[in-house]
């Protein structure tokens, strides 16, 4: 509300103006605080819950246009840095965190694809998602030829796959098909790439084609995006690489992929839905899910129910909330 200056006209007509704003105020906080919903994809995965992340209640509480009450928590600087929706790139470096859950593929993954070796790790609802994308190509026909070929990786490893494009090939290749130390997806435990394993042992490149062009249009579906492809180049900073699988988790990846955004585009989609305006509402095999944007390190978070919380690693939070 601006600032208005004081009136000569005299104190007869005073109770009245404050009046008048008062009511004007009351009408913008309402509006503020009841934001529209609108329509969005539609999918076939369900969304993983999540317990409230620890935080610092502010007591401000509000209701979404759906009916879901929120609360207005402080969640930290390092919110913003962590979760499914993190844009990584060679201009927007991950920041570590001081702890990682990862999990070796081999140990859990199911027999419907192979793995590199034993040291190949992936965060755990990740590689819950891995499973079931290629148990469903399985079963719908495909062979059991895709191997995993790299999952998470250290700062340092980057550095040296960096260094090593670089000498074999030139600066200009590796930073065009080799992501620089920091800029790498595959810090976040969120990424898998794949090859062809033939039963005679020898290895072919993943190019997402014939009977494997299944999986990359299906991915979507398990939550799975691919994160670059030729068209998107000018945005991602890489080549097109059918290879790269990045989890972002439902309705994300459906949404994405219903709208033809990588993630780099996505990021400042979701801008356009904040709490206090129309939320983006995906429709999913198993309900619906609605998402808002805060900016900064505070959201509004549902008081019950499933949902998750991830920072965009650039400048806020986004909520994801299956309804009722």
């Amino acid at each position: 509300m601006r600032r208005t200056h004081r009136t000569r006209r005299g104190a007869s007509i005073r109770p009245v103006l404050f009046s008048l704003l008062l009511l004007v105020a009351a009408v913008f906080a309402v509006r503020m605080l009841t934001p529209a919903a609108t329509g969005g994809g539609q999918g076939a995965s369900p969304l993983g819950t999540s317990a409230p992340p620890a935080g610092r209640s502010s007591g401000v509480q509000a209701m979404t246009a759906t009916g879901i009450p929120c609360t207005l928590t402080e969640l930290g600087e390092a919110a913003v840095h962590t979760g499914d929706l993190v844009l990584v790139n060679n201009w927007t470096l991950y920041q570590f965190p001081e702890e990682q859950p990862l999990q070796c593929i081999y140990e859990e993954k199911t027999a419907s694809y192979y793995v590199r070796d034993k040291e190949v790790y992936l965060a755990p609802h990740a590689l819950d998602a891995l499973n079931a994308l290629m148990d469903a190509f399985q079963a719908q026909g495909g062979s059991k030829t895709v191997n995993v070929v790299a999952g998470y990786r250290t700062k340092d490893f980057q550095q040296h796959l960096f260094d090593q494009s670089a000498a074999r090939n030139g600066q200009a290749h590796a930073e065009k098909f080799v992501a620089q130390p920091g800029g790498s997806e595959h810090h976040t435990g969120l990424v898998v790439d794949f090859s062809i394993l033939r039963e005679d042992g020898a290895s072919e490149e993943y190019r997402g084609q014939g009977e494997y062009a299944w999986i990359n249009q299906n991915c979507h579906r398990y939550g799975w995006i691919v994160r670059y492809g030729a068209e998107k180049e000018a945005l991602t900073g890489i080549a097109d690489e059918p290879w790269h699988f990045r989890y972002a988790g439902v309705p994300h990846a459906i949404a994405m992929a219903a709208e033809d955004l990588c993630l780099e585009e996505y990021t400042d989609y979701l801008k356009g839905f904040p709490f206090d305006g129309p939320h983006l509402l995906v429709e999913c095999a198993d309900g619906t899910y609605e998402i808002w944007y805060c900016a900064g390190t505070a959201a509004y978070l549902p008081d019950s129910g499933e949902y998750t919380v991830s920072g965009n690693n650039v400048d806020g939070l986004i909520v994801t909330c299956k309804t009722e």
